[in-house]
């Protein structure tokens, strides 16, 4: 299976353990929870048609498989006469498959299963419904190119941008323009682009569940092509979706969470987004649920253009008991903030004119995922993404404790980090994870002002008294205008330079030890916070050169923005960290390992990420694209000594996640079943099967 374990050895799977938590819930939550995680499962084939042509398609031949053997594998051996190891390298590929939604993981490479395209029909002659599925992709499943998600040609190909036609990336952003002079948002949409003679019409595809035949067309002077907009992308998903909402209003536990559903509803069945804006200014005051839930089209990690988002289903059970040890966090939130380097004494409280004032501390809850639909499980997230809603209405911070729970696992490898300091970093790394992860929701997505014309001569800053820009000690001189955004002005960078600065928050404080006793490590604790501190930076180092694995050589791009945010951090570090972080390369022994100088920590180290944080985050602040891309494209260069490590991380490829996740049935005495999967890709499958999406 060409996977993140090329070399053809199993991914270990992990439950997402949810069942002592669930069980406390009362019947009404419980059935609230049960239809919420059916509208998130309902998105399932929005992912898989988002990521590839032929997601769905497989998706369907892995269901067929399993239904026509009843889930008896071995029947395949039997009945079809395919060897043991051919089944089993398939059911590799379809619980790798399964679990990240579509056939491109392994930081967005296609993966294709190492199995023979007779051994696949032989397979598939179990049944007329098992043949019929498999010829309809098992070109497009087994061909390379496209090798990559990226922009459409020769060796990548992005299902954002579906159509026999390519699209181009100058295409593209005429019709972005066009969209935001007339205020349609993209997050929802796909673009495709028909020929009409020699005139291009690009239909901008909005998800809704009501499907038009009257095609809304936008003249735009001067543009030689015709653009409409047109309604019912994913309609028969998103209509599934409406059904499951509307029946999860009947178990809401309040008015608010009420008015949050009933505009999902309208969203997803119209597909205005002014209503789906509606129900995240809703959803940021539906603080601490008992029952947490994160519906939409949230992410553009994927969008090679970085605005066109991801279905994201996610349904979770608080845990009251956990999230009460970080309420001293919250709560210091602002002490924590004037420590950051654009802070200024005696202005905004002592915050600086970068941040917003007063700051709103977001909701911070821990919670277990019941329901997790998306192609990357997360940690965490800060949401919502709309800077306008998180500065006037507030955001929230989750933490997904069972999926963080999965970072203690001693099978992990750990390549770049020096057998003699193995057995320490391996101790807490899950600790460093966890504080870094905490930090870097609360305090570093959290933060941060952008300074807006908000409409023509209205500004949310003191236009007469212009703030100083401490890069230069001048006047800034640039900011948001008017019905411009964060990822309308810094595109495809603004992903990777918002996790990068989120990413510097966390390192940044991770050495302040009020910061760590309040997770309990000091000098006296098992884990020292001195030891927690130096391997931090060992963290950072490695995160860093694992990052590498993102990296295409080929077309020298990014497939992943923390990646890139990661690698940048790093290179930072040693080209003006003064030898706090170095990396060892062996070229006979084809290792590589980071090394750091636990004196240089404080002297050299913290400055050194105080000169990244400063500027990356003003030149969010004021809309400086030009100064952060000049910066930042320069630190994610691969070459020289850098390629030389990559190559050694190209032959040592990290295991790609696998999660089985349960399911909950209505039973026909009212009451809610939760049912639990063995953790195996047979019970992947099985989980998908009868979810019946």
């Amino acid at each position: 299976m060409e996977t993140s374990s090329p070399s053809g050895q199993c991914v270990v799977t992990h439950q997402l353990a949810i069942k002592k938590l669930f069980g406390g819930l009362t019947q009404r939550e419980k059935l609230y929870a049960h239809h919420l995680a059916r509208a998130a499962w309902h998105g399932s084939r929005i992912i898989l048609r988002q990521t590839s042509p032929e997601g769905t398609g497989i998706f369907d031949f892995i269901l067929e498989l399993h239904n026509a053997c009843g889930g008896q594998w071995n029947k395949l051996v039997d009945q079809c006469h395919v060897e043991p190891d051919e089944i089993n390298t398939f059911l590799e590929f379809s619980g790798m498959f399964l679990s990240n939604m579509g056939n491109y993981f392994a930081r967005d490479r296609k993966a294709i299963p190492k199995v023979s395209a007779d051994a696949l029909r032989k397979m598939a002659s179990i049944s007329q419904g098992a043949t019929t599925a498999l010829e309809e992709i098992i070109g497009p499943m087994l061909s390379v190119p496209p090798s990559r998600l990226g922009f459409p040609d020769g060796d990548n190909q992005s299902n954002y941008y579906p159509g026999k036609e390519r699209i181009t990336e100058e295409d593209i952003a005429a019709v972005s323009a066009v969209m935001g002079k007339r205020s349609i948002e993209p997050e929802n949409t796909r673009l495709s682009k028909i020929m009409d003679g020699t005139k291009p019409t690009f239909e901008i595809l909005q998800a809704s569940a009501e499907t038009t035949t009257i095609i809304k067309q936008l003249d735009e002077d001067g543009l030689e092509a015709t653009i409409r907009v047109k309604r019912g992308d994913h309609a028969a998903e998103m209509s599934r979706i409406c059904s499951a909402l509307i029946e999860a209003v009947r178990y809401t536990a309040d008015r608010n969470q009420t008015a949050l559903l009933l505009d999902y509803i309208e969203s997803f069945s119209t597909g205005s987004l002014e209503a789906y804006r509606r129900s995240q200014k809703t959803w940021v005051t539906d603080t601490s649920p008992r029952v947490e839930n994160i519906l939409g089209f949230v992410e553009p990690y994927r969008d090679p253009y970085g605005v066109r988002a991801e279905w994201e289903g996610a349904v979770c059970i608080s845990d009251p008991d956990e999230t009460s040890k970080l309420k001293a966090l919250v709560d210091d939130s602002t002490k924590f903030i004037r420590l950051l380097p654009w802070a200024v004494p005696g202005e905004n409280n002592g915050k600086g004119p970068f941040e917003s004032s007063p700051f709103r501390a977001p909701d911070f809850t821990i919670v277990h995922s019941l329901a997790f639909c998306t192609s990357y499980v997360l940690e965490a997230v800060n949401l919502p993404n709309y800077s306008d809603i998180r500065e006037t209405c507030g955001l929230k911070n989750i933490v997904f404790a069972n999926r963080m729970s999965a970072n203690n696992n001693p099978s992990r490898p750990c390549h770049y980090v020096h057998p003699s300091e193995f057995k320490g970093f391996r101790g807490c790394n899950h600790v460093i994870r966890f504080i870094v992860t905490a930090i870097h929701e609360l305090l570093g997505h959290g933060t941060g002002k952008l300074l807006t014309e908000t409409a023509p001569g209205t500004y949310n800053f003191d236009r007469g008294n212009l703030p100083i820009n401490p890069l230069t000690g001048k006047a800034i001189e640039t900011w948001y205008l008017p019905g411009q955004t964060w990822a309308s002005v810094f595109r495809k960078l603004a992903t990777s330079v918002e996790e990068c600065r989120a990413m510097l928050v966390s390192y940044y404080l991770a050495d302040n030890k009020e910061v760590l006793s309040l997770f309990g490590y000091n000098d006296a604790s098992i884990i020292t916070a001195d030891d927690l501190i130096y391997y931090t930076y060992l963290h950072v180092g490695v995160e860093g050169i694992q990052a590498l694995q993102a990296f295409n050589a080929q077309d020298q791009t990014w497939s992943q923005p923390h990646a890139r945010a990661n690698f940048a951090i790093l290179k930072h570090l040693l080209r003006h960290g003064d030898g706090v972080i170095t990396v060892e390369h062996d070229l006979a022994a084809e290792t590589v390992h980071v090394r750091v100088d636990r004196p240089k920590i404080t002297s050299h180290g913290k400055p050194s990420l105080r000169h990244m944080l400063c500027r990356i985050h003003v030149w969010r602040c004021i809309a400086d694209v030009k100064s952060c891309r000049e910066f930042y494209e320069l630190l994610s260069v691969v070459d020289g000594e850098y390629e030389a490590w990559r190559q050694v991380v190209a032959s040592k490829p990290e295991p790609r996640w696998k999660f089985v996740q349960p399911n909950t049935f209505l039973k026909e005495d009212g009451e809610v079943e939760l049912r639990v999967y063995e953790e195996s890709n047979e019970g992947i499958i099985q989980s998908f099967a009868e979810r019946k999406v």
